[in-house]
């Protein structure tokens, strides 16, 4: 593109992105808005690409952010997916179909939330092994903080440097999907595509304004759908654009954001997201088809339906969002016991704070310096030194105890916490396993659950030792809160750590963390299909086991 050409299109994009107020917000990189805008949409990220097979086999994994596996499966039966049924064929049994099966109990990792989920569907681990602990958080060894979804600050820069920088590359410390595979692999829309041959990016018009929305809340969301299935539908076309130059991929990624972004700000959630199912994904889902069966490639292709966490229905006020710096928050909280806490921005000139929030919906992340190496307000804390035992970690529990009891130190926080998760670190080891505060001390979560059963919290204990043991547990924070957010509890008692949605996910409840996970392949049996799967990853399948699955099916 020509320098003047190349000038004229980014202004006339950063003009815009300022229509509505939403599209250039506050800490915007022009810089990187205008790479995107700048740059065309279908990136080829290896010269040459890697040949294709002729003749297959091959997958197609479709990744639908946010959706529950009951919500798919109410939108499925109710008629409203008729590209998708089409591929299953009839239902034979719960969950047995034709020509696929689509299975139910199937969990998420922990967090139950984007970032961390998609990075354990694209590499088979949790996240103390690939390093990427939620939508954001802290590297206490760079002291960097981190936000490709951000939550808890409102600048929206790493969204944009996912695309415009591989922001995402940088912090997946283990081989992903694509590399694993070694097979021509295009992604769409993921921001984990490292490995790949090429990727379909967003239109940077759409993709920033909807960066901008989702970190300011539902105050600034708009709840029709046009606003998110835009994003989407234009990558749909930019995909069969791709496939029409460039033939299928062997592994062909094809993510549908919309989603899940719109889920977090519609009225009546879990019915609007059927809605964006039936109308918006089953349609896209069948131009996909088509364009595998014009190639003569839709019999040798696996399908493969997943997504990353489910949604619950929240209320949208200052109440029950426990959110990103206002009075009685949990900011309020660590300053009641004497911590220095890092401001809620992405970028910080303050290098003396002694504490780091890094929020995930039901979850709150607390960082902890060891406050003995910065006792002075000007002193910069030695963050490779972990936080003592008592003086820091058990006075911030007992903080957030009292804080939830009584609202002391946080008002905000009164009824609002369910369960406090701490441990203690021993300097280079990496972290330790999780204890839960009985209200006494810490005990394990076992010893907890079998004193206090509670049937919400699935499968807990494994979930929290493949978050928080391991080479990058300590990026799950040294203090955990899980708010209040039980499926089982009205709305009216459900609390989340972000601004204000009318919906959120994060826990370990069954809403949250019970994943679509379905197999289809027009060429096989739906009992076929049963059996290559379990082959391939045995009977209780977990979101951990989608990568083994489709290197099995691709045979690598």
């Amino acid at each position: 593109m020509p320098r003047w050409l190349r000038v004229v299109v980014t202004l006339v994009g950063v003009s815009l992105l300022g229509i509505g107020g939403l599209l250039l917000y506050t800490g915007t990189p022009l810089s990187g808005i205008a790479t995107l805008i700048t740059s065309d949409a279908v990136v080829e990220l290896r010269e040459p690409m890697r040949p294709a097979r002729r003749n297959g086999p091959r997958v197609l994994l479709i990744a639908l952010d946010g959706v529950g596996a009951n919500e798919f499966g109410d939108a499925l039966r109710s008629g409203g997916m008729p590209h998708v049924a089409a591929l299953l064929g009839a239902e034979l049994d719960r969950g047995l179909f034709e020509h696929g099966l689509a299975l139910e109990g199937v969990l998420s990792i922990l967090p139950s939330t984007t970032y961390a989920a998609w990075t354990s569907v694209y590499t088979g681990v949790g996240v103390a092994e690939h390093g990427v602990a939620g939508n954001e958080w802290f590297d206490r060894a760079t002291m960097t903080f981190v936000a490709p979804a951000p939550v808890s600050v409102p600048e929206h820069d790493d969204a944009v440097r996912v695309y415009s920088d591989s922001l995402m590359h940088q912090w997946i410390a283990v081989p992903t999907l694509f590399e694993r595979a070694n097979v021509r692999s295009y992604v769409t829309l993921a921001a984990q595509y490292r490995g790949a041959d090429l990727l379909v990016r967003p239109n940077a018009g759409s993709f920033a304004k909807l960066a901008a929305s989702f970190a300011a809340g539902v105050v600034q969301g708009d709840s029709n759908w046009e606003t998110y299935s835009a994003l989407d539908q234009a990558a749909i076309d930019q995909t069969l654009e791709a496939i029409a130059e460039h033939g299928v991929a062997d592994l062909q990624v094809v993510y549908f954001p919309g989603v899940d972004l719109f889920t977090h700000v519609a009225d009546s959630a879990m019915h609007a997201q059927q809605r964006y199912l039936t109308t918006i994904v089953d349609s896209s889902i069948g131009r996909l088809v088509a364009a595998y069966q014009a190639q003569g490639a839709l019999d040798s292709t696996y399908v493969v339906l997943v997504s990353d966490h489910g949604h619950t229905p929240s209320l949208a006020d200052e109440r029950h969002a426990l959110g990103a710096g206002g009075e009685g928050e949990p900011t309020d909280v660590l300053a009641s016991v004497g911590f220095r806490v890092r401001p809620l921005e992405l970028e910080s000139d303050d290098s003396t704070f002694q504490a780091v929030l890094a929020y995930q919906g039901a979850i709150a992340y607390v960082h902890l310096a060891n406050r003995s190496t910065c006792p002075r307000a000007e002193d910069r804390c030695d963050w490779r030194s972990p936080p003592r035992y008592e003086e820091d970690v058990m006075s911030v529990v007992r903080a957030f105890d009292a804080a939830g009891r009584s609202g002391a130190g946080g008002a905000k926080l009164d009824g609002a916490i369910d369960l406090i998760f701490a441990r203690e670190s021993h300097g280079a080891e990496p972290a330790g396993p999780f204890k839960v505060w009985n209200g006494d001390s810490l005990v394990s979560v076992g010893t907890y659950l079998a004193a206090n059963p509670r049937s919400d919290l699935l499968d807990l204990e494994k979930r929290l030792t493949a978050l928080g043991v391991g080479r990058y547990g300590h990026r799950s924070g040294d203090v955990l809160l899980l708010s209040r957010y039980r499926e089982s509890d009205p709305e009216s008692e459900r609390y989340y750590f972000s601004a204000r949605y009318r919906s959120w996910h994060g826990s370990p409840s069954r809403q949250d963390s019970e994943i679509l996970f379905a197999l289809m392949r027009p060429a096989s049996s739906g009992s076929e299909l049963r059996a290559t799967m379990t082959a391939a990853i045995g009977d209780t399948p977990s979101q951990l086991d989608v990568t083994p699955l489709i290197l099995k099916l691709l045979g690598r």
